[in-house]
């Protein structure tokens, strides 16, 4: 931060090649979770679906608190995404045994629905689907708990391989 308390995209520490794909998330809330969580793991850019909530949004932004403007990000159809590609989905490799790429984009879906079915296949022909183990009666999260999850891992992989 700058001494006006304003965030700096020169402080970030960024992993080259880290993206995530934000598929058709609703709430301005979790894209702006999304949005903090990523800047913090050193997500190097992120890639908005034309139907996820805009970053933009007052409770977005307040949500992301300052990272919005550091991050980079862009509107992206599934199509033209960066190779190769992986989930963020049940029924994948459990996290602690999927084996994290040096670069990649991570697609993560909406809570109601999911990665959609175009997408899983996408990664079902890259990377496949990391999944997250649960133990209670719900077995899932929401979804910026989720990411938070499987960045804080990826991010963790990437540090150890650095070492």
């Amino acid at each position: 931060m700058d001494g006006d308390g304003v965030l700096s995209a020169a402080e970030r520490r960024v992993f080259p090649g880290v993206r995530v794909y934000l598929e058709d998330l609703r709430s301005p809330f979790n894209v702006g979770s999304l949005f903090r969580t990523a800047e913090s793991f050193g997500v190097e850019r992120l890639f908005l679906s034309p139907l996820c909530a805009d970053p933009l949004h007052p409770r977005a932004e307040r949500t992301a608190m300052g990272c919005t403007a550091v991050l980079p990000w862009e509107r992206l159809e599934r199509d033209a995404l960066p190779q190769p590609l992986f989930a963020l989905e049940t029924g994948g490799i459990e996290l602690d045994r999927f084996p994290f790429p040096a670069a990649g984009t991570m697609i993560v879906g909406s809570e109601e629905l999911g990665v959609s079915p175009a997408a899983l296949e996408a990664a079902d022909r890259s990377l496949g689907r990391v999944s997250i183990p649960t133990y209670g009666a719900k077995g899932s999260l929401n979804v910026g708990v989720a990411f938070g999850i499987a960045m804080r891992a990826w991010a963790a992989a990437l540090a150890a391989a650095e070492n």
